[in-house]
């Protein structure tokens, strides 16, 4: 073979060599590239069972009011039912109104359910009294024996409200705001337990967001949906 042929040989053989490579990487980097993907799909799709999960916190503490229609309203009352607790007065020139709002929402949602019920609890029962209750739940629209507005003893209620619920609630220093308190909701069981989820950070949470503050939504579409996984068990 002359020399010319020679050169000519390897130049050839060593562009297919260069072909044969480069396809061969490519298709290495699709595969790898593409089981990245899946594989990242796959995690995005999965939920993770403990998510589905309503954790048992603790049962309430006794408890005894009186609602907007004069009814007595206890632990015992609401055996076997399972319900939201709130905390407010009508008064409040902030979050109460919104609070109640929302609350309307979920009671339209979840009103065909015999056994489901709203508890919202006065902070300020010497102001609301059983016909400014009233009042207030005819502006929101509450269903009679589903909505209770209800008041008792303002020190039990404070202590239920820190010590049952780990709310907020608290006489405020500025002279146009009465009272100071969270704005979430509690959901409580057939049992008496309060009930709750995993935020979206893996962490357990005791109640829901009640309503917007600093930007975080309230979580109603999570109550409503863990309200009913209770209904229906």
């Amino acid at each position: 073979m002359s020399k010319s042929k020679d050169t000519s040989y390897y130049i050839g053989l060593g562009i297919i060599i260069l072909i044969f490579g480069y396809f061969a990487v490519t298709n290495v980097v699709h595969y790898i590239n593409k089981d990245k993907v899946v594989d990242s799909n796959r995690s995005e799709d999965r939920a993770p069972v403990a998510d589905k999960f309503l954790k048992k916190f603790n049962t309430v503490p006794d408890f005894e009011f009186v609602d907007q229609n004069g009814d007595t309203i206890t632990n015992e009352s609401l055996k076997g039912k399972v319900y939201i607790v709130d905390f407010f007065f009508t008064s409040c020139p902030t979050i109460c109104a919104p609070m109640s709002h929302n609350l309307k929402t979920v009671q339209d949602e979840l009103k065909s359910h015999p056994d489901f019920k709203i508890l919202s609890v006065s902070i300020d029962p010497d102001y609301d009294k059983q016909p400014v209750l009233k009042n207030y739940a005819d502006r929101h629209d509450a269903i009679d024996g589903l909505w209770h507005f209800a008041r008792g003893d303002k020190e039990a209620t404070f202590k239920l409200a820190r010590e049952g619920f780990s709310a907020y609630v608290g006489e405020s220093q500025d002279s146009l705001i009465k009272f100071e308190h969270s704005g979430n909701f509690a959901l409580v069981d057939r049992e008496g337990k309060i009930r709750s989820r995993k935020d979206a950070y893996g962490n357990w949470m005791m109640v829901y967001n009640g309503v917007e503050e600093n930007g975080i939504a309230p979580q109603l579409k999570e109550i409503i949906e863990d309200a009913q996984t209770l209904l229906n068990k």
